[in-house]
């Protein structure tokens, strides 16, 4: 998609109205603090006027290289909110670029100061323009990220509508080794055909040979954030894992916001 007709799409570009913020719960404007938003930088943080730094928690945008796209969104997401006032939810520690990891929340772009306020990275979900990143931070929000995100992914809107962040289906010819010239956060689909194990982890292949196939690993000592999941009962189960390609074509997870199960069966 050229960068001029994904600038000249309405925002946010989702179905329905996004709804307004739930005022209580983990992922919440319960406990939020109201700030002014002075600018909006080439890295998507949020220049504050009291000089704190803001970033938005569990959004992947488009990398550097990607200069054109990235001041398309940056332009759009400035003109909704530099200048006006905003909640920030569940400021975290800051991290060791001086920022603080946030959730964002404001009056809807085409909507007056007087209007609900509705999620910042759920909006910019919804319109394609980032994707769910499974930080640690946005953990409380993982659920209705990716809810907000569903549409634009399903119906290949603004960046899903590119080769580069598409979903990966292993089981295509190539895809492996299409994985394996890969660098940043991957979003990879398919079934586990078998599951291993060491003293240190498991790995669920996504091949009927492990050696040549993608491969998810969970390290023992995260096993517990997953619940009941036992993996060995994971064969046959067909989902979408999102992460970063290290080594190879594996990506390791330590959170459930990081794989889905999307075969229809509720996680065990």
């Amino acid at each position: 998609m050229a960068v001029a007709s994904f600038v000249a799409t309405a925002w946010p570009s989702c179905a329905e109205p996004l709804p307004p913020a739930a005022e209580t719960g983990e992922c919440s404007l319960e406990g939020a603090v109201p700030a002014t938003v002075a600018a909006v930088d080439e890295d998507f943080e949020l220049l504050l006027d009291d000089g704190r730094r803001a970033a938005l928690a569990g959004l992947d945008f488009p990398p550097p290289e990607m200069a054109e796209l990235r001041a398309a969104i940056r332009s759009r997401l400035s003109s909704w909110l530099a200048g006006r006032d905003i909640f920030l939810g569940a400021v975290a520690t800051l991290d060791r670029w001086g920022r603080a990891p946030a959730r964002i929340y404001a009056s809807p772009a085409d909507g007056g100061d007087a209007a609900p306020l509705t999620s910042v990275a759920a909006a910019l979900l919804s319109a394609g323009e980032a994707r769910f990143r499974p930080d640690p931070t946005a953990a409380a929000c993982a659920k209705a990220y990716l809810a907000a995100e569903a549409p634009a992914r399903e119906g290949g809107v603004g960046l899903w509508s590119r080769p580069e962040f598409r979903p990966i289906d292993v089981s295509a010819p190539g895809a492996v080794d299409d994985l394996k010239r890969r660098k940043g956060m991957m979003v990879v689909v398919g079934a586990i055909r078998s599951v291993g194990e060491s003293r240190r982890a498991f790995y669920l292949n996504f091949g009927d040979k492990w050696r040549d196939s993608f491969t998810v690993v969970i390290l023992r000592r995260n096993l517990a954030v997953f619940g009941q999941i036992e993996p060995r009962s994971l064969v046959g189960r067909r989902a979408r894992v999102r992460g970063l390609i290290e080594t190879g074509a594996r990506i390791e997870i330590a959170t459930p916001a990081e794989i889905e199960f999307v075969d229809g069966f509720p996680s065990r």
